[in-house]
């Protein structure tokens, strides 16, 4: 393509991103919120790279969207806040849970924020982190031990297998059986949800995979011209691979119970969780 055809096409598409950075955010009703960020260097002058805020979301009909993305100089509690303001003035409704990995600046702005959401852990980081502190030799035993925690049939008997789990383990290996116990609630509230859904929302793997590509496309540039510049690529890297994204089955009667875990408007927020 000529140098004008190229020209053409990324102006387009800076575009199309500012349109969609600033859409009306009503029209998706989401249920479940996932968050994360992925680091670039997206300014000519960057010594560092800069944290982009990202968020999809699954909707009441079962298709995942990509929900929005932006900047932030780092993953701080200011940072998410920003980014999270920005979607409820757009009118996004307030998820029913946000489902994050342990960033503690985003754990808090969640709750700041939403404080009528669940929050929940992401169990693949959880479990990643306990593993890590365990012997090799310690570790296939306990991971199906825990598993059998994180996949309980329902919240409270989760609860009782984790904490047994650390009440047996805790002497030998306690580095792991306090990473076991922190934020326990949090790390199990997906079996609070339909059986049906844990197994999507146990995770913010996709996110993951995503930014996998977005990594990919990016690394191939070796400096952005513009912030803009770098924001509309990844947009268009991030859109490209959510259309391929597989949609989750929501029968009717599901939205009706799922609808019930959310707080009367009279009421106050949720139950707060184990901090």
């Amino acid at each position: 393509m000529s140098k004008s055809t190229v020209s053409t096409l990324c102006g387009q598409l800076k575009k199309d991103f500012e349109l969609w950075q600033n859409r009306d955010s009503s029209e998706h009703k989401i249920l479940y919120l996932f968050c994360d960020g992925i680091y670039l260097r997206l300014r000519p002058e960057d010594e560092r790279a800069a944290a982009v805020l990202c968020a999809y979301g699954i909707r009441e009909d079962g298709k995942k969207v990509l929900v929005h993305l932006a900047v932030g100089d780092k993953e701080s509690t200011v940072c998410w806040k920003s980014f999270f303001q920005d979607l409820k003035q757009r009118g996004l409704v307030e998820p029913l849970p946000v489902i994050l990995d342990g960033n503690s600046g985003l754990r808090k702005a969640v709750r700041d924020c939403f404080p009528g959401s669940w929050v929940h852990r992401c169990q693949v980081h959880r479990m990643q982190n306990i593993l890590c502190k365990l012997p090799e030799k310690a570790r296939p035993g306990l991971k199906k031990l825990i598993q059998k925690a994180f996949t309980a049939q329902s919240h409270k008997v989760g609860l009782q297998r984790a904490q047994a789990v650390v009440a047996m383990y805790e002497q030998e290996y306690p580095e792991a059986m306090k990473c076991l116990a922190s934020d326990l609630e949090e790390v199990l509230t997906t079996l609070r949800f339909p059986e049906s859904h844990r197994k999507r929302i146990r995770t913010t793997n996709l996110l993951e995979r995503l930014f996998g590509e977005g990594r990919r496309r990016s690394k191939v540039v070796p400096r952005f011209m513009s912030e803009r510049s770098g924001l509309s690529l990844l947009f268009a890297v991030l859109v490209d691979a959510s259309a391929e994204w597989h949609r989750v089955k929501i029968a009717p009667a599901l939205v009706q119970q799922l609808q019930a875990l959310r707080p009367h408007p009279s009421a106050k927020a949720l139950p707060r969780l184990a901090a």
